[in-house]
């Protein structure tokens, strides 16, 4: 679908609308999380800032499957960026509107995935419509804006797209800006026009560059003085930790870019385990898996199987009822490149432990797939489905 096909534009939008239909999507970096809007099947706008300073991102589905995007265009002056989908999704594209003059008090519908909860809708009214701020004009909005929205859209009550989210001020209350939408679509005609893979744009003439010069070719404007423009070409190099992590899931079969979740922060599923990855504190790197809930029989032979040594060099323990397995690394062996052929073989055997042992949980000892389990692809689903 592109956007000279568009045919729903009429009808208002409402709590009770399923917005799990529209083309809205989380985005996921080493850096943090943002939100995304399809343009049409296969390319998503979103904030600069959101995918920054990273090629591929991840992009995750209303099912939790993530597909790998890759960042095409730039403008870090505006703030928006355009992500190439590696498949067609089927989200509804939303209509960007065609009306340039805003009126303050005019509703407004913001979409995205606050504090990283799944897809949100707030609503607040508009509070300028040209509120000039850092020399550029932007929209200004008291509705909800908090970190996860970035990138996604402002709609009207015809489900048009007026604007995209970009920041909120941290120090006062119900002050959030989005660009207009009139810049977003020069941005993404732009980019309709694009014939090379990947550029940036300069801030003062909107040249397309496409390697890190020193000087716009089109109007001489000294880019250093505005960006660091190398930074939008060459990913830099990853931090220890993050370098130990990635090859290490790489090892064990799991593509790093779909499971990246933030800072020193990864999650991904293994058949229908659940497993998360960050750092605690200074000193500890955890990997775990939150498996499977207690049930409500056999519960003394559950804990004498979670409690046995012949687990080590993993462990479990209970959040609630919620039983997790657990790996820990200490960092000082992260920093140490002689350790990482065996911890990164250790890492793989976890993950190999994690997507067998909620079946044993599960079927030995009564206990239930725990929330984020994911269910159809426990060993002997589809019988109990049938059954």
């Amino acid at each position: 679908m592109t956007l000279e096909n568009l045919t729903h534009a009429a009808e208002p939008i409402g709590l009770d609308d399923d917005i799990e239909a529209l083309g809205i999507y989380q985005v996921y970096t080493g850096s943090g999380t943002g939100s995304g809007f399809l343009i049409d099947a296969t390319h998503l706008v979103t904030n600069c800032h959101v995918v920054q300073p990273y090629r591929q991102v991840a992009v995750e589905m209303r099912d939790r499957t993530r597909i790998l995007g890759t960042v095409q265009r730039l403008d870090p002056h505006r703030d928006l960026a355009v992500v190439e989908l590696s498949r067609p999704v089927d989200g509804a594209v939303l209509e960007l509107s065609d009306v340039e003059q805003m009126r303050p008090k005019q509703a407004v519908h913001i979409l995205g995935f606050p504090v990283g909860l799944p897809l949100s809708l707030t609503e607040g009214v508009i509070s300028h419509p040209r509120q000039l701020l850092d020399e550029q004009y932007f929209l200004q909005t008291d509705a909800a804006i908090n970190p996860g929205n970035s990138g996604g859209p402002m709609l009207d009550d015809h489900r048009r797209i007026i604007a995209v989210t970009t920041c909120k001020l941290n120090a006062a209350d119900a002050v959030g800006f989005g660009i207009p939408v009139a810049d977003v679509r020069r941005f993404v005609d732009a980019f309709r026009a694009q014939t090379s893979a990947f550029g940036v744009q300069c801030p003062a003439c909107q040249e397309l560059i496409g390697a890190p010069l020193r000087y716009c070719p089109s109007c001489g404007l000294d880019l250093e003085r505005q960006h660091d423009f190398g930074e939008f070409f060459d990913t830099p190099d990853p931090h220890p930790l993050v370098g130990f992590v990635e090859n290490s899931l790489a090892g064990a079969g799991i593509d790093p870019v779909l499971a990246r979740h933030g800072n020193h922060n990864w999650s991904f599923h293994v058949g229908s385990a659940p497993i998360k990855v960050w750092c605690c504190c200074s000193d500890h790197l955890n990997f775990s898996s939150p498996m499977v809930q207690t049930g409500t029989r056999g519960l003394n032979e559950l804990f004498k199987f979670l409690l046995a040594a012949e687990h080590a060099p993993f462990s479990f323990d209970l959040n609630g009822t919620t039983i997790r397995l657990n790996l820990v690394v200490h960092i000082s062996d992260v920093f140490a490149s002689q350790e990482h052929a065996a911890l990164s073989a250790r890492v793989k055997q976890f993950i190999a432990k994690a997507d067998v042992t909620d079946n044993l949980l599960i079927e030995e000892y009564g206990c239930v797939p725990a929330p984020e389990t994911q269910v159809e692809f426990l060993k002997g689903a589809e019988h109990d489905e049938a059954s």
